[in-house]
């Protein structure tokens, strides 16, 4: 096996080198991050969403890792995003080399080597150092055309009988009147009592109908309502999600108050246009960084602003007070949250996969239901947070401070997770973990 500092006295900065990573495998993305963070590559974009690609591509990556995971479909419209983007730029499929079906599909989209599942943190940096300094795009196995004589030959089956010829229809006579022969006869309303009397009772959707396919005034006065309803309703359910997070935001209002405090207003927060940021953000994600702009708020005062639902991952929030700020339900994935303030912050339902949050104070912020898989947490405080239902899945937790914090309800969290941790006698955790022993 090689030792990664073979390559550190090549021609390869890794300071320069950002990788990008596809997997859905939380243990895999762990290691590809530890692994390059000993080397201090420039960025690591890690995600398990296709549709990530796009944003990622427009950050322009040097290398790509695709662990497809069991999810071949979603691997291969990340690879076909990625390859829309950049055609030349190298990418190693992490899988099986034998697995046929997977070749199949992603290596005509291009792939420049395959590195096994289980690889060691050392031999993976050799495969992406040697792919960057000599990248080779593997080739597509060419399918031999099937001559016509190779072909079985089938014996057409017999066509089937025709279907018997339908009866043919019977006139009706109601008293003097005579009802044509038709396969789908029409009774004006006006002769139903007579032909009911007459012994003939014809279909309730027969009576009254209008023959030639036109449509009266009824009916369009009918088919107009319809078309209102359809509106209608989806206006009510913009209407109930708009109620929904107002009550939510009140709620989180009120319980500020019962603890006797008032949300802090930032002194960046009337000054600075926070949609308009967050609208050219959205242009930036869309357009891979071809349009519009990232949004950075970088030692900025947001205390107590209004950022829910907002869509701004990988935006930076390097060292700004975010203080009483409301979160809730927002898309933060991927974003910089290093040394913020997230004091009594509103985060619940957010979504934080692999966001940095290195030494980010978070103490009694409400992060339930949050998604912090992957996250970086180390360093980080949550004291007094609110946690229930958090996923944990694949965080770090290195010198997290979770003393007097209840983790009792968090999901994913593993003994491995909380073993680095700061713990005390008041510091809750799920069934079955216990909390680290302190050295003596």
């Amino acid at each position: 096996m090689r030792h990664p500092t073979m390559l550190q006295t090549g021609d390869i900065d890794w300071k320069a080198i950002r990788v990008l990573l596809f997997s859905g495998d939380d243990a895999f993305r762990f290691l590809v991050r530890q692994t390059f963070r000993k080397l201090n590559v420039r960025e690591i974009l890690s995600t398990s969403v296709s549709a990530d690609a796009t944003p990622m591509m427009g950050q322009a990556p040097d290398i790509a890792l695709l662990d497809p995971d069991g999810d071949l479909a979603m691997a291969e419209a990340f690879l076909q995003r990625v390859r829309k983007a950049d055609v030349e730029m190298p990418v190693l499929l992490v899988g099986a080399s034998t697995d046929k079906p997977m070749l199949a599909r992603l290596l005509p989209l291009g792939l420049e080597g395959i590195v096994p599942k289980r690889v060691s943190g050392h031999e993976l940096t050799h495969r992406v150092g040697e792919t960057l300094k000599k990248p080779k795009r593997m080739a597509v196995p060419v399918v031999q055309p099937v001559s016509p004589l190779d072909l079985p030959v089938v014996q057409a089956s017999p066509p089937p009988p025709p279907p018997p010829a339908p009866a043919p229809p019977v006139p009706v006579t109601v008293g003097t009147v005579e009802i044509p022969a038709c396969a789908n006869p029409v009774l004006p309303a006006a002769l139903a009592p007579a032909a009911r009397s007459a012994g003939y009772v014809p279909p309730p959707s027969l009576v009254g109908r209008r023959g030639g396919g036109k449509l009266d005034d009824g009916d369009i006065v009918a088919g107009q309502a319809s078309v209102k309803r359809d509106y209608a309703l989806v206006d009510d359910e913009d209407d109930a999600a708009r109620r929904l997070a107002e009550k939510r935001k009140a709620r989180w209002l009120e319980e500020l108050a019962r603890q006797g405090k008032t949300p802090k207003k930032g002194k960046d927060v009337a000054a600075l246009d926070v949609s308009a940021i967050v609208a050219a953000h959205a242009l930036w994600l869309v357009s891979q960084g071809g349009d519009g702009q990232r949004a950075v708020f970088n030692t900025m005062d947001l205390g107590g602003a209004d950022l829910s639902g907002a869509v701004l991952a990988n935006a930076s929030f390097r060292q700004t007070d975010l203080s009483d700020a409301y979160l809730a339900q927002s898309r933060l994935d991927g974003a910089d949250f290093r040394y913020a303030v997230l004091a009594a912050a509103q985060i619940s339902g957010a979504n934080l996969g692999v966001a940095q949050l290195r030494h980010a104070d978070l103490r009694l912020a409400n992060l339930e239901g949050a998604s912090l898989r992957g996250a970086d947490l180390s360093g980080g405080r949550l004291a007094g947070a609110k946690l229930a239902g958090a996923d944990f899945a694949g965080a770090v937790l290195m010198g997290c401070d979770l003393r007097a914090a209840d983790l009792s309800k968090v999901e994913n969290l593993t003994q491995g997770q909380v073993e680095k941790t700061l713990c005390d006698l008041e510091t809750r955790l799920p069934p079955g973990l216990i909390r680290p022993v302190k050295d003596t």
